[in-house]
């Protein structure tokens, strides 16, 4: 059967001190007076002077709005105050530098010049229908991947849960990418921010709207910061580490905007949102039992995964190579101290299962691209699963 595949990505630059180009970029873009906007820990790290070396050395006219927030999402209300703050100033081009939040924030800022309402206003598919001003994100954590995707993640504060607008109008004109922008992110925003990529290439791998082109990258990825992130969390300077996590992250992004997420993501929204768990964290708890739960039909891609990340599964049954699979997985967070499981991050009462399960459940956009048709029952399963550790055999 053959298959029509659309693949759509930014005006990607990547390496070493490519921050460099971003005046160069921005003149691309026709852009005279830009805003840069980015977070505190990133001012602090060096990581916005090289940034503005660049602009300044372009000619270009230039203001910083640094970002201040209380949540590990930013609440809808922040890219509403940024977008005001865009138009009174006149600005044409917006530029995001930080982690995942912080990109997030501009996307959504320079979507709200030109569409009229607020950010709620927009969650779910396809919404956002102007572009934006255009848009240069430059992440500085091996992540998320939102300097190259169509979606924003933001905590609605109504109901105290994180929801996303996923829209092409999001999607970023150029997307900056520099490992050594990395180099001073904290050992725990290495681990959390490097399990995302991970996942954002392992979960479209084995959701319904994978295609040989997603495929390809994902396997690629899931390698890549598998064998590298242990590394770049145990010696944060070790920049052929940081190298390839960054690059792993990238083509991760590729793939979650190309293919998207599913079950891990849709569950990971109602306990990020209730207790406040950075997103990395949210879903390395529920992975092991996101997983189980699909085995029955994507057992052999799991496999492969267990294979790019360097398992012998050679010879094993389907069945013996999810276990080593998930065994794998459940290593390879472990070794750079994440949780994998609820009970772990100190959630330990089982009362709002059935109102997560809830939630979950109508996070319809992604799990409409899950493996398996679960019901509400299903969903309250997997969760009450995840209060408990996998026991690795090896321990």
């Amino acid at each position: 059967m053959w298959k029509s595949i659309s693949f759509i990505t930014p005006d990607i630059v990547f390496g070493m001190d490519a921050v460099r180009v971003t005046g160069e970029k921005i003149k691309y873009l026709k852009g005279k007076r830009v805003l840069i906007i980015t977070g505190p820990s990133v001012k602090s790290s060096g990581a916005l002077d090289k940034v503005l070396e660049s602009v300044k050395n372009a000619g270009i006219d230039f203001d910083v709005n640094v970002q201040q927030r209380s949540t590990p999402e930013p609440t809808t209300e922040l890219a509403e105050e940024v977008a005001r703050y865009i138009v009174d100033g006149k600005f044409d081009v917006v530029v995001g530098l930080g982690g995942g939040s912080i990109l997030d924030v501009a996307k959504m800022s320079s979507a709200l010049t030109t569409n009229p309402g607020k950010t709620r206003d927009y969650f779910g598919p396809g919404k956002v229908k102007s572009k934006g001003l255009p848009t240069i994100m430059i992440p500085t954590t091996a992540g998320t991947g939102s300097e190259v995707t169509k979606h924003a993640i933001f905590l609605d504060q109504e109901n105290n849960v994180k929801k996303a607008v996923a829209s092409s109008a999001l999607l970023p004109d150029v997307a900056i990418v520099d490992p050594m922008l990395t180099v001073t992110s904290p050992r725990k925003v290495t681990s959390a921010s490097g399990f995302d990529a991970w996942l954002h290439a392992a979960e479209p791998f084995v959701s319904k709207n994978a295609n040989p082109i997603t495929d390809a990258l994902a396997l690629q990825a899931v390698s890549m910061i598998a064998k590298h992130l242990g590394v770049a969390w145990s010696d944060p300077e070790d920049l052929d580490a940081r190298y390839h996590v960054s690059l792993g992250s990238l083509m991760s992004g590729m793939v979650l905007n190309n293919a998207g997420t599913s079950l891990v993501h849709a569950l990971a929204y109602p306990i990020g949102g209730e207790y406040h768990a950075t997103h990395g964290i949210s879903l390395s708890v529920l992975l092991i039992s996101c997983f189980k739960a699909i085995a029955a039909s994507k057992g052999e891609r799991l496999v492969q995964i267990a294979r790019a990340m360097g398992e012998n599964v050679d010879g094993l049954s389907t069945r013996e190579g999810v276990e080593v699979a998930l065994d794998a997985m459940a290593a390879f967070m472990k070794s750079v101290e994440l949780p994998i499981s609820l009970e772990e991050i100190g959630i330990t009462d089982r009362s709002g299962v059935e109102r997560w399960a809830v939630e979950g459940w109508n996070e319809r956009r992604l799990l409409g691209r899950c493996a398996r048709d679960l019901t509400v029952e299903d969903i309250a399963a997997i969760y009450r699963d995840a209060f408990e550790a996998r026991i690795l055999g090896w321990v």
